[in-house]
């Protein structure tokens, strides 16, 4: 096959990159999407396209990228089969499967070292725009462990500290200016033993734009369920609507094609994320500031959640415009309970409500 073409989400600092891949075989195409994953997961999904249509290529790029908030950079053959390479090798060394049907892209798994690595990694970054959102960007690295991507952007730090177990998210970060190019934050983060609040420190090279010249790990302290409900406290407006059209799920999904969806036992959860990371550049880092929307379609019922007025009204908005929906309820929480539902077994929110 003949390649066309390669481009990547440059969302590497955020953990995880879309890469759409476009072959040519005598007068017929086909488009591979990974999702690539820097925090241990390597290749997490895959989706092929022979032959497509031109709206099948873009609802799955949407899918695949949307959530990621980055533009995209191109990548050359050689780059992107490197890339593959080194995706792959993470899931064979954590023993992680990866994704079917392998056969498609088993023969692109090719390392060629003659790339060089550190041109490549800067592709996949996002120019930066502050120290603030670099300092931002270096702890979510540092709670992920991500010591890949901690030296490229140092030239000389030997090893760094370990401040979370594998497969930590950085759920919120504060950052405060101390002097020169020292900073220190407060970091609030998950891992499988809990929610901890973890107090680090950053110094900066003043010779060079945003490389560390030191990190430092202070105290940390594990949070009691009171005290990350506090930390993370959001109002969350919702709406139900009575689901009386059977394709209310494809005419959302044919108006907002960015959507991400996560299966759940009574139905299923989209996400509408916000179209670029401008929240990782403020002083408070909120993971889901990224939020604009979510929709828990089953067969009874929609219900919409948003964490802000405006994002709610676009919601209620864009739902008026599929047919034979019916507004139940609203409501205003003092903290997110969207999730709590979907894992829930009642199978309607008014029930869930009811119980809890």
């Amino acid at each position: 096959m003949k390649f066309e073409f390669s481009k990547i989400t440059r969302s590497r600092l955020m953990g995880s990159m879309g890469l759409h891949i476009k072959w040519k075989k005598e007068d017929k195409y086909f488009h591979q999407f990974f999702l690539l994953d820097s925090e241990g997961d390597g290749i997490a999904d895959y989706v092929g396209l022979y032959d497509p249509l031109e709206e099948e290529v873009f609802q799955e790029e949407a899918r695949l990228t949307g959530g990621l908030g980055s533009p995209f950079s191109r990548l050359t053959k050689k780059e992107t089969l490197n890339l593959l390479y080194e995706y792959a090798k993470a899931n064979i060394n954590k023993g992680i499967s990866l994704p079917e049907p392998f056969e498609d892209y088993k023969d692109f798994l090719i390392k060629d070292v003659k790339v060089d690595s550190k041109k490549l990694f800067m592709k996949l970054c996002i120019s930066l725009s502050s120290e603030v959102e670099f300092i931002n960007y270096m702890a979510m690295r540092l709670i992920a462990n991500d010591i890949q991507a901690l030296k490229y952007f140092s030239n000389d730090i030997e090893a760094f500290p370990i401040v979370a177990k594998q497969g930590a998210t950085l759920l919120k970060n504060t950052v405060s200016h101390v002097s020169g190019h020292r900073y220190s934050c407060v970091a609030i983060f998950e891992d499988h033993t809990g929610f901890y609040s973890q107090t680090l420190g950053f110094t900066l090279k003043e010779e060079e734009n945003y490389i560390l010249r030191a990190v430092l790990k202070g105290k940390n302290h594990k949070l009691s369920r009171e005290e990350i409900a506090n930390e993370m406290k959001r109002t969350e407006f919702i709406a139900t609507f009575k689901n009386n059209n059977s394709n209310s799920k494809e005419k959302l999904i044919s108006i907002l094609p960015t959507l991400y969806k996560v299966p759940f036992g009574k139905g299923d959860l989209y996400t509408k994320f916000r179209p670029n990371n401008s929240h990782v550049k403020k002083s408070e880092y909120i993971i889901s500031d990224d939020l604009e929307g979510i929709y828990f379609i089953s067969k009874k019922e929609i219900v919409f959640s948003a964490l802000d007025e405006q994002s709610y009204k676009n919601g209620l908005k864009i739902l008026s415009h599929i047919e034979s929906l019916l507004l139940n309820s609203e409501f205003i929480f003092p903290n997110p309970v969207i999730y709590d539902f979907a894992e829930a077994k009642e199978s309607t929110f008014a029930q869930f409500l009811a119980n809890i």
